[in-house]
């Protein structure tokens, strides 16, 4: 692998260690398809492979593959892992038509194309060809990629990777139909710069590395499109062309600058969805006391003869993802805080809860911070720091059921139970 190759992977891979703000994990599996732009490029290496020619010195070349713009597609299989990191197992394609071999403005004019056709050995023209051939690539990599989850509703996500594997790199030149066949003394006897003839349909497979870097936009729960680019470079290639009047080795190296356009989707348990396109309908309501109950239970009634431990129970809800309190929420604290002051407490049991979407771990400890907001809330307004326990629950007791990765306000929650 060359310099360039190693030094690709290396900035690669310190790009995915670069640390982003996170918001709930996407687990799972993940498939996607795409198809690919590849640009016009003009500085791969292409030349007699030094030391394989068998007879004439004339035959020897440097030259470029010039390539012009081609199509790729894509199809990989990949997984979800903590920390915005996902890996997965990719297969590509692109072709390019070959524009131009060039020569070096020696005694070697380049490959014969419709712009050099006019060369002219001890008077024979040389033909005219506008059509020199193609150029195909086909790729199996591993690739690895860092997501930035800067929007917490999970509507774009950036992204950048890197991938390392093979390639199978395919040539298929033929300028020698309908050209005058040059013999190997017309060659050595030429006082200008000669255009060669050549004819390959042949492969090799080598080493490949690319560098990714994209963002893509959520369209349903399970479904992105994805918008990238994609920089992929080969190893050098070897095999045998017919070059002039004999059987040459060839090589070089192949890269390319491409954009693509594609499609994810998630399947298996745990991926969080994408905010709803509308709001939802309300599920929670307000009381003349500023309680906030769910819309199908009662409000307590306005005249109270006695506090009791039930009616001072308490309820606040959070945001997505959120631990903390809107105003609402702490002055209703606020005013069960009093209530409590004049009785005497024994014990207040504080139980932070969440909804189910974001993995289960991370939902404890979220539901921990719920908690502890809440705790600190009453401490605040009163209530003696050494009568509260906290209890963080995460997911496991909701008030509204639902399936895996699912977003319920009634859910994102924090209980308030006092015991006198």
């Amino acid at each position: 692998m060359s310099y360039r190759l190693a030094l690709l992977v290396a900035v690669g891979t310190a790009a995915l260690g670069t640390a982003s703000a996170q918001t709930a994990e996407k687990e799972g599996h993940y498939g996607a398809l795409g198809v690919g732009y590849a640009y016009e490029y003009g500085a791969n290496d292409f030349q007699s492979e030094e030391g394989a020619l068998r007879s004439m010195d004339a035959q020897e070349f440097d030259s470029r593959l010039e390539t012009g713009d081609g199509f790729a597609a894509y199809a990989a299989l990949g997984k979800y892992f903590q920390r915005g990191l996902r890996g997965e197992i990719e297969l590509s394609h692109r072709s390019q038509d070959v524009n131009d071999l060039p020569g070096d403005g020696a005694m070697f004019a380049g490959f014969r194309t419709g712009g050099n056709g006019q060369n002219v050995v001890n008077g024979t023209p040389l033909g005219d060809n506008n059509d020199l051939g193609t150029f195909g690539v086909t790729a199996g990599m591993v690739n690895l990629y860092k997501d930035f989850n800067f929007d917490a509703a999970g509507r774009f996500t950036p992204y950048i990777g890197a991938g390392i594997g093979f390639a199978k790199v395919r040539a298929d030149f033929d300028n020698v139909d309908d050209q005058p066949a040059v013999t190997d003394a017309q060659v050595m006897n030429a006082t200008r710069p000669v255009s060669f003839r050549i004819l390959a349909s042949n492969d090799d497979y080598v080493t490949a590395v690319q560098g990714l870097a994209g963002i893509s936009f959520a369209l349903t729960d399970d479904l992105s499109f994805d918008l990238g680019y994609r920089y992929l470079r080969t190893g050098e290639y070897d095999f045998d062309a017919y070059v002039n009047n004999e059987v040459t080795a060839v090589t070089g190296e192949y890269e390319v600058h491409e954009t693509t356009f594609g499609l994810r989707w998630d399947f298996g348990a745990g991926a969080p969805v994408a905010a709803p396109a509308v709001q939802p309908t309300p599920q929670t309501k307000t009381c003349f006391d500023g309680t906030v109950v769910p819309m199908g239970q009662d409000c307590p009634t306005a005249a109270e003869d006695e506090v009791t431990p039930e009616e001072l129970r308490t309820v606040v809800y959070f945001e997505f993802d959120s631990a903390e309190l809107s105003p609402a929420a702490r002055q209703l604290l606020q005013r069960r805080a009093q209530q409590a002051t004049d009785l005497d407490i024994i014990e207040v049991v504080v139980s932070g809860h969440t909804d189910t979407s974001g993995s289960a771990s991370y939902n404890e400890r979220l539901s921990a911070r719920r908690a502890q907001v809440v705790r600190d809330a009453l401490v605040s307004y009163g209530i003696d720091a050494d009568k509260i326990k906290i209890r963080a629950l995460g997911e496991t007791k909701p008030a509204k059921p639902t399936p895996d990765g699912v977003r319920e306000p009634l859910n994102r929650r924090t209980e308030v139970e006092f015991d006198f």
